[in-house]
């Protein structure tokens, strides 16, 4: 199956009410410097108001100050640009995946009004209006829920005011956990839902009879391209990892909390992210190992039979008195060597190792300058440089 100009393909982005009604204003549009600009143009909507507010009416009591507080600035001026710019890249490699399974032949012809049944409810699941109002309702719940922990620690914050009947929040405080704050949930639950589907997409195109072999130079039967387009979900993972972090660092400067304590979490979410990356390539793990194990006797056949030949044409002296030199059978049986190889070689699983520590390096790389808390940067430097060389 080819795709024709009028193959409507999933994307996960733009999707959703809200990017119809920036395109329906003209603001809909793939283009980095676009999106780049919307992402800052959100990013300051949250965080100046907050900036201006804490200056005129600040809170001298806080043991936390707007100022000094680490994961406000790196939610609104790190997390929440990345979370939209990175609607970009991978809007434009969902949509290369798609269309790769059609211009590769992986699809057949029997397939065909399968494959596009599950893109057009790929489409229907995050272009969903419930959807994104379940969304922003979770969203406004989770923050609801943070709030009333918020205000019974024993530390003080900035967004907070003291009054005759307790601690409740100040202006600044109603803007950064009643429209700040539910933004940037909003955003990252978002992601969540959008990367579910493209789960769901995956596991329900693994299920189909794909044109896969064994022989593929990518040593993937051929799917070599998702494992390739998968890192770029990656930057979610980094923006997680940059959230985390902040509040880990809020937790060591302010807190006196030890780094060591968070020893065990840091592993987990380690852990958790890198399955987050790899799990939607997982689905494809029966389909090729069935392909692996029949491309193994068939080659095996092959070989065979084609060696039997060989031997019998050079290698009998009774066979024929035609000149080896020059002739191609030499040539063809490393080539068939060469394909019996890379039948061998092929994985089972549609991961590779790039693409694992992709999302490895995205979860703990923000949390690198924590170790400032336990050292001195000349040392950290000192065990890098010797790690190097």
């Amino acid at each position: 199956m080819k795709n024709t100009p009028g193959t409507a393909l999933f994307v996960l982005s733009p999707s959703g009410p809200i990017d119809f009604l920036q395109e329906k204003i003209g603001r809909g549009s793939m283009d980095p410097i676009r999106w780049g600009r919307r992402a800052v143009a959100v990013a300051l909507f949250c965080w100046l108001p907050l900036l201006v507010i804490a200056l005129l009416q600040p809170n001298p009591n806080a043991d936390i100050s707007f100022v000094r507080d680490i994961a406000v600035h790196v939610r609104f001026l790190l997390i929440v640009p990345i979370l939209i710019f990175a609607e970009g890249p991978i809007g434009v490699r969902s949509r290369m995946v798609t269309g790769q399974f059609l211009e590769s032949g992986l699809i057949g012809d029997e397939d065909a009004a399968a494959y596009e049944a599950a893109m057009r409810r790929g489409r229907s699941l995050i272009n969903s209006w419930l959807a994104e109002f379940l969304i922003l309702s979770l969203s406004a719940t989770m923050v609801w829920i943070a709030v009333k922990g918020l205000l019974l620690e024993s530390s003080s914050y900035w967004f907070e005011r003291v009054t005759s009947d307790g601690v409740g929040l100040s202006p600044a405080g109603w803007w950064y956990l009643g429209i700040a704050t539910p933004i940037s949930v909003f955003l990252m639950l978002r992601w969540l839902w959008r990367c579910l589907v493209w789960c769901w997409f995956l596991a329900r195109v693994s299920r189909m009879n794909l044109k896969l072999t064994g022989a593929h130079p990518d040593r993937m039967g051929g799917l070599g391209f998702i494992t390739f387009h998968q890192s770029v979900f990656a930057l979610i993972t980094f923006a997680v990892g940059c959230a985390i972090s902040a509040a880990f660092a809020n937790r060591i400067i302010y807190s006196h909390a030890e780094l060591t304590s968070y020893k065990w979490p840091i592993v987990g979410i380690a852990a958790f992210s890198v399955l987050f990356g790899v799990l939607p390539l997982l689905v494809f793990t029966p389909r090729l190992a069935r392909t692996k194990r029949t491309a193994w006797g068939r080659y095996t056949r092959f070989g065979s039979d084609y060696v039997w030949r060989f031997e019998k044409k050079w290698m009998d002296p009774d066979g024929g008195s035609e000149e080896m030199l020059g002739s191609g059978d030499i040539q063809s049986m490393a080539d068939l060597g060469g394909t019996f190889e890379r039948m061998v070689e092929m994985r089972v699983f549609a991961v590779d190792r790039r693409t694992a520590l992709s999302f490895l390096f995205a979860i703990v790389g923000p949390m690198l300058p924590l170790l400032l808390t336990m050292m001195p940067l000349r040392d950290i430097v000192s065990i890098v440089f010797k790690a190097l060389i």
